[in-house]
């Protein structure tokens, strides 16, 4: 009876030039996976940035109809502090507590801007929506020829949130003007506009860029 030979087993482990091929790929795929989940994020704010501003819009539009004219923004150069402190801080450029007291038109008059909310180190109203009268800056600026033509466009009032980018303005000629459009890219420039007149789309604005 022929006793049967067995080969041996050989156990062989990974190469160097085989641990970092996988690691390579791993890694790439993991930067696959991060890049598409900031971008779902970045979605994700832009969404909720539409959705509160058509909230606010409604009860803008709401007071308007009932007092003739739209709430009013704190401005420091108003200063009332019955309208124009918020937590302790005073504020400028946002929208005051005359929309949710003494008549609730929303009930939380103050949103913050989900792209700034977790900026702790910007002022307190840098981290809100923008919200502006354009009336009052036309009133402030007899001279501008920028504030006419953006009530025209506008109308009379406006929000904005800074957008992906986190910055209201971009270091050129009125260039906070400029409308976010993720066809440019998810991080562009431009502000998530909405205001009296357009809300959802923005139409070109040349009429509000370059020197006034």
């Amino acid at each position: 009876m022929k006793q049967s030979l067995r080969r041996p087993v050989s156990s062989r482990a990974f190469s160097l030039i085989e641990l970092l091929i996988v690691l390579g790929i791993l890694l790439i795929l993991a930067g696959i996976a991060m890049e598409n989940y900031l971008a779902a994020s970045i979605r994700a704010r832009v969404a909720r940035v539409k959705a509160e501003h058509r909230t606010l819009a409604g009860a803008i539009e709401a007071y308007r109809v009932d007092h003739n004219r739209p709430p009013r923004m704190a401005h420091r150069r108003i200063g009332d502090p019955r309208f124009d402190i918020i937590q302790g801080v005073p504020v400028s450029g946002v929208v005051t507590k005359v929309l949710s007291t003494p008549v609730a038109y929303v009930t939380v008059a103050h949103f913050y801007d989900p792209f700034m909310e977790k900026a702790a180190e910007a002022p307190l109203d840098e981290r809100l929506y923008t919200y502006q009268t354009i009336p009052e800056y036309v009133r402030w600026n007899p001279d501008s020829t920028f504030w006419p033509a953006a009530l025209g466009f506008y109308g009379d009032w406006r929000l904005a949130s800074v957008g992906p980018d986190q910055t209201f303005d971009h270091g050129f000629a009125n260039s906070a003007q400029l409308p976010y459009d993720p066809t440019n890219g998810l991080v562009s420039f431009g502000n998530v506009w909405s205001s009296q007149r357009h809300n959802e789309a923005f139409p070109p604005i040349p009429l509000l860029l370059g020197k006034h």
